[in-house]
């Protein structure tokens, strides 16, 4: 007898609900880092270049040098909170700037959102990306760009850690580990009017906690820690001529496995690709970027940038339809109109409204995710890969992947689907991995399972590093205690003059990078309006608590907004199925401390109004 849509969904999430050990299913950090590679881009020897010296004293610094901190870095630049670069200092554990787009360098990367968008600034720096989906490299490339023009080249201190930041009356003690590769680390201390957390909430790769995984006898590398001793090649050319020989398997097919398969494919001798839930993959039709059509569709006019921004969210919050001949409008995530089921969207229904709200996401959602299913039993020749290939949750539940390569890679006699019906692996062995009993002997070993989750830990804890407030109070350990609320997701009370960048407490849209720079013209508006009024005078900014708790409120309004990842097979939004466990009560403190389910542009639009005001509301502003 036939099932509906519904009900296979739900035996699928079923099915790997059951199965899940939640995130208790991957080693912590410091296990994990055992099986990584130290950073593999940073010579032995390299020293730590210090901008500051110990025991100085710098007006703003910034713990995170990805697209969060340098973003940070040019708002309070351009809004005049720092006079010059020299108000900055950028501190980051990687060898430079870029932040995940610094540790991920595996062969194939790409962004999944147009780096006509992703790319934050083109307008300002003029440069135009050479892709439509622009390549690891050339983003990595992009920082030197934003470094060069703003000035920031010789601001950030790399090699280096946030070990405690701690109030002092007027400012932040900053203590600072410094861990040249191949030297003994040292701490060195410095003083900041302003700190901002920038760090970004996938920090740390992570590693499944995999019965037998020491037992290995061959070599193991991530995909946030590629090793290109193992494989050959380099970023800058990915030729990977060591694996020609090799039996190599690589387990996850989330958005980065389906980057890098097609590449594995090309070399190995033989690939296995383990899968536990397929991603629903669509056509990225990735293309050069012709300069005429730059010129005369794209950048065309003054504040092509921001509309283009803005016309991508809205369509991905609203369903919108664009104008007719939109340049860029007929893939990738114009094609995903039920997307708001991750982050949310503007909606009048209330928490009763949850039932209408989910059948209103479906019926958005049906024929595109048929669509991707049909895709893949024409493109993939072997109908029961094909059919294994296919997805069976709702589009919303994991990150849309868009590629031309991917599926067709399994129909090369080369490339094996090892499906695990949704269970993982049985474990591993000395020669390999072991699936539904039987072992695939292996001779190289590519983890693809992302990072810790963003959604656990404070900015504080993804950093590592412990953040102490008035009154002694640790920020992660209220964070944990959910006791860690904000006014806009930028700032909360007992942590003056503290910044963050943070998911919690903000609204979310497919691009990340446009939120980033939002919180960072708001945060560097607070510092400016403040100094402005201060008249010279030092300045300490706090938002009151009842500000936070009442901004708490708001997420919590529209948290009803988010509940399409009840739905979902297990996954980040879900805590890899730990929320299906959580009681009602503990639900709703965490309503208070998630995405704001109204959308990215609600939440942007609250911020500007409040910006306009001019009054700082909620802020209490003194000065010493």
């Amino acid at each position: 007898m036939a099932i509906t849509l519904a009900e296979k969904y739900e035996q699928e999430r079923q099915k790997r609900q059951q199965a899940s050990k939640g995130l208790q299913q991957y080693l912590d950090k410091e296990k994990s880092s055992a099986f990584l590679v130290q950073d593999p881009w940073v010579e032995i020897g390299t020293p730590v270049h210090r901008p500051v010296p110990d025991g100085g004293h710098c007006k703003i610094v910034i713990f995170g040098a990805g697209f969060a901190g340098i973003l940070s870095a040019v708002q309070m630049l351009q809004a005049g909170a720092a006079k010059d670069p020299s108000d900055i200092l950028i501190v980051d554990p990687a060898g430079g700037y870029g932040g995940t787009w610094y540790w991920n360098r595996y062969p194939g990367l790409m962004c999944d959102v147009e780096s006509y968008t992703y790319l934050p600034l083109l307008e300002e720096t003029g440069y135009m990306p050479t892709r439509r989906f622009a390549s690891g490299e050339e983003i990595r490339t992009y920082f030197g760009v934003l470094a060069k023009h703003y000035g920031l080249e010789g601001r950030g201190q790399f090699q280096s850690s946030g070990k405690t930041i701690t109030w002092e009356k007027d400012h932040w003690k900053c203590d600072i580990i410094e861990h040249a590769k191949g030297s003994s680390p040292q701490t060195i201390t410095i003083n900041a009017d302003f700190t901002i957390l920038a760090s970004g909430g996938f920090t740390y790769p992570k590693l499944p906690n995999t019965f037998g995984i020491e037992t290995f006898k061959g070599q193991m590398l991530h995909t946030g820690r590629w090793n290109y001793d193992i494989t050959g090649g380099s970023s800058q050319n990915p030729v990977l001529d060591k694996l020609q020989t090799k039996r190599v398997g690589i387990v996850g097919t989330g958005a980065t496995a389906i980057q890098a398969v097609p590449e594995l494919a090309k070399y190995a001798k033989e690939l296995y690709v383990f899968q536990r839930t397929p991603s629903a993959v669509d056509f990225r039709n990735n293309r050069d970027t012709i300069p005429e059509d730059w010129e005369s569709k794209i950048a065309n006019k003054k504040g092509w940038h921001a509309e283009r921004l803005r016309k991508l969210q809205l369509f991905t919050e609203q369903s919108n339809d664009l104008p007719q001949g939109y340049h860029g409008a007929e893939d990738g995530f114009y094609s995903m109109p039920s997307i708001k089921g991750s982050f949310g969207g503007p909606s009048d229904l209330d928490a009763q409204g949850v039932a209408e709200h989910l059948a209103r996401l479906q019926a958005l959602d049906d024929a595109r995710s048929d669509k991707v299913r049909q895709q893949t039993l024409e493109i993939v020749k072997d109908q029961d890969t094909a059919q294994k290939l296919q997805a069976w949750y709702p589009g919303w539940c994991k990150r849309p992947t868009f590629h031309d390569e991917y599926l067709p890679t399994f129909n090369r006699p080369n490339v094996h689907l090892v499906d695990t019906d949704g269970k993982g692996l049985d474990g591993m062995t000395a020669e390999g991995i072991k699936v539904n009993g039987q072992e695939y002997p292996l001779d190289v070993i590519v983890w693809s399972t992302g990072y810790g989750n963003p959604l656990t830990e404070s900015l504080a804890g993804k950093a590592e590093m412990a953040v102490i407030g008035k009154d002694g109070q640790d920020m992660d350990d209220m964070n944990k205690k959910l006791s860690l609320e904000s006014l806009h997701g930028c700032m909360s009370a007992g942590f003056p003059n503290l910044f963050t960048t943070a998911l919690s407490g903000a609204g979310v849209g497919v691009n990340q990078v446009q939120r980033l720079n939002e919180q960072g013209i708001h945060n560097a508006y607070i510092v400016t309006e403040a100094q402005r009024r201060a008249d010279g005078k030092k300045v300490v900014i706090e938002p009151s608590e009842k500000a936070c708790q009442e901004w708490g409120d708001e997420i919590q309004s529209a948290a009803h907004l988010t509940a399409g990842i009840l739905a979902c097979t297990p996954g980040y939004f879900s805590l890899e199925g730990d929320i299906a466990n959580i009681d009602q009560d503990t639900l709703g403190k965490m309503g208070r401390h998630g995405l704001y389910g109204q959308g990215y542009l609600k939440y942007a639009g609250i911020l500007e109004k409040w910006r306009a005001d001019g009054k700082l509301k909620g802020l209490e502003v003194s000065t010493v």
